[in-house]
């Protein structure tokens, strides 16, 4: 099986086998990545050429090339506004960022833009539990 090798600890945008595309961390091996941040819950995944990974780069890389520097600080408070723990889950954060770089609406802004990003994160977080909960039963039933 080829594989691909990344900067571990940066982010990749990569297809998510359901039509869409997804934001995942590189694992410290360069060369799978982790789609939650839950070691117990969840198993590092090879990268692969056909998910067509794109290098996003650190949260600081990826705020530079995309232009939301000033933004940054707004979604933090709104992920604590919210009960959410930005400090405890990058890969949320970071997938928040890219869904607002992604599909930032110009007539949304403030709660509402950040709302509709922190929707789309907790799909992409809700679609990786499917996947590991349905490999999870399969795993059990072999």
């Amino acid at each position: 099986m080829k594989t691909m090798k990344f900067q571990p600890g940066t982010y990749l945008e990569m297809d998510d086998l359901a039509g869409g595309r997804k934001v995942v961390c590189v694992g410290r091996d360069g060369s799978t990545y982790w789609d939650m941040l839950d070691a117990d819950r969840i198993t590092p995944i090879v990268i692969h050429p056909s998910q067509n990974p794109k290098g996003l780069g650190s949260i600081a890389d990826f705020l530079q090339a995309s232009g939301l520097q000033d933004t940054a600080q707004g979604v933090i408070d709104h992920l604590r506004d919210q009960g959410l723990d930005p400090e405890g889950n990058a890969l949320f954060v970071m997938r928040v960022l890219w869904e607002m770089a992604r599909n930032s609406d110009e007539s949304m802004s403030g709660d509402a833009l950040y709302g509709q990003a922190v929707r789309a994160a907790q799909a992409q977080e809700a679609a990786a539990l499917r996947i590991h909960a349905r490999a999870a039963q399969y795993s059990v039933q072999q």
